[in-house]
């Protein structure tokens, strides 16, 4: 984790009631400073219609292994993966945590759920607490060549998809001058030592109105562990009943 200089902190940690959620609704909730970066997602947080949104690509880990990977994510974190193992599928519903046998399975529920834009802000209708460290600061060199200057959020809540019913601390970097998320990272406990962990977010669509990742990586101490690369990207309204 880094070290971020400020002239002043902005502490906005708010409890929300938790209701059904719809995007109108949302924004009007939201705290002023994170407005900007829900707005640089688009019309699938502005307006319902795109709540769903289903991503076709290619995963490679660091080993070599590749699959071909479909990740269907309903806001604000129900998230369903296929294609890791033969017509497997792993899901989470937004509630009830996750038992996989495999880490990278249990790493991917995380990110969908919890380390992408829409969740870091959706979640704090359910209490979790968020703090702005500060804006335009320049990023270290591993992403200075995509961003130049990042505002920076620490959050700390549930990790609800862990069956360990962990809480993490985590430090969300949007780009200045987009407001979209350029990386999160934390500290992964379930390792000993623990591991430094930026999940990185890069080349940004926009389809239809709204902004979607192309590219998603995850670094462990600084060493790519694996990258997830888009090749199609579709949104469509809810699924009824979720």
């Amino acid at each position: 984790m880094h070290t971020y200089r400020n002239t002043a902190l902005v502490f906005l940690a708010l409890m929300f009631q938790q209701r059904q959620y719809t995007p109108p609704i949302l924004l009007d909730m939201l705290p002023s400073p994170l407005t900007p970066h829900a707005q640089s997602l688009g019309d699938r947080v502005l307006k319902s219609g795109k709540e769903r949104t289903t991503f076709s690509g290619e995963l490679t880990t660091e080993r070599g292994e590749r699959y071909s990977l479909r990740v269907v994510l309903q806001l604000p974190d129900n998230v369903r993966i296929e294609g890791l193992k033969p017509n497997g599928v792993v899901a989470f519903d937004g509630d009830s945590s996750v038992t996989t046998p495999s880490l990278l399975e249990q790493q991917l529920i995380e990110i969908f759920s919890s380390d992408i834009a829409e969740a870091m802000i959706t979640s704090t209708r359910d209490g979790a607490a968020v703090q702005l460290l500060g804006r335009h600061i320049r990023p270290d060199s591993a992403v200075a060549s995509e961003v130049a200057e990042v505002d920076i959020y620490e959050w700390s809540g549930p990790i609800r998809s862990n069956p360990r019913k962990i809480d993490r601390l985590k430090r969300f970097a949007f780009d200045s001058s987009t407001g979209l998320l350029a990386y999160t990272e934390y500290l992964d406990e379930a390792f000993s030592p623990p591991l430094n962990v930026r999940i990185r977010f890069a080349d940004w669509k926009t389809i239809d109105g709204s902004a979607y990742p192309g590219r998603i990586e995850r670094r462990e101490n600084g060493r790519l562990t694996f990258s997830w690369k888009a090749s199609e990207i579709a949104p469509s309204r809810r699924e009824s009943g979720k």
